[in-house]
């Protein structure tokens, strides 16, 4: 309670709380996605060949996407 009464006992005591805690909060967001990079996987094709351009992305999606390329390649849909 000592503290909530500080923090709103002034103008710029509040001002700078409320800075500082959006200063951490943006810090912990920026770890946060450095540790949970965002996955981007495109794929096209050119002619016969495929071209797939992989960024963050784990072992497990490259085979989910080399396997619905060659399921396209069967059925003659892009990916």
């Amino acid at each position: 309670m000592e503290f909530i009464r500080f923090i709103l006992s002034g103008f710029w005591t509040w001002a700078g709380f409320l800075i500082l805690l959006v200063a951490v909060g943006n810090a912990a967001a920026e770890i946060v996605k450095g540790i949970c990079p965002r996955r981007k996987i495109d794929a096209y094709r050119i002619g016969e060949r495929w071209h797939v351009q992989i960024e963050g992305a784990r072992r497990g999606d490259v085979a989910e996407m080399l396997k619905a390329a060659g399921a396209a390649d069967d059925t003659g849909v892009g990916v």
